[in-house]
C-alpha cells in the first residue's frame, strides 16, 4: 500500500513539473552541434531515459562479470588437498640434540 501511495505522489509531482515547464524552451550544445528551442520537458525526459539505460547496462555488466569469476571458497568449508601428501607421523621425531 505504501508503494502505491509513493508512486501516486511521485507521478503527481512529475506531472506538476511537466505542466509548469511545458512552455519553456532552451538551447543545448552537444559537442560540436547546437540545438535551438528544445522543450525543457524533452531534455528532462531524455536525460532520465539515458540514465536508466546506463544504469541497466552497468548492472548487467557487473552481473555477467560476477558469474564469469570463480566464486570464493566459503568460510568454514574444508579445502580439498591432493592425495600425494604423506600423512603426518603419529609421534614427532626426537631431536638428536636432546
Amino acid at each position: 500500500m505504501a508503494q502505491i501511495i509513493f508512486n501516486i505522489v511521485f507521478l503527481l509531482v512529475l506531472a506538476a513539473v511537466i505542466i509548469l515547464n511545458v512552455g519553456h524552451r532552451t538551447s543545448i550544445d552537444l559537442f560540436f552541434r547546437e540545438f535551438q528551442d528544445v522543450p525543457v520537458v524533452a531534455i528532462v525526459f531524455l536525460s532520465f531515459v539515458l540514465g536508466v539505460l546506463y544504469a541497466f547496462c552497468y548492472t548487467v555488466y557487473w552481473k555477467i562479470k560476477k558469474k564469469i569469476r570463480k566464486p570464493a571458497p566459503e568460510k568454514g568449508k574444508k579445502k580439498d588437498f591432493p592425495d600425494d601428501i604423506p600423512p603426518l607421523p603419529e609421534e614427532p621425531p626426537v631431536s638428536p640434540l636432546l
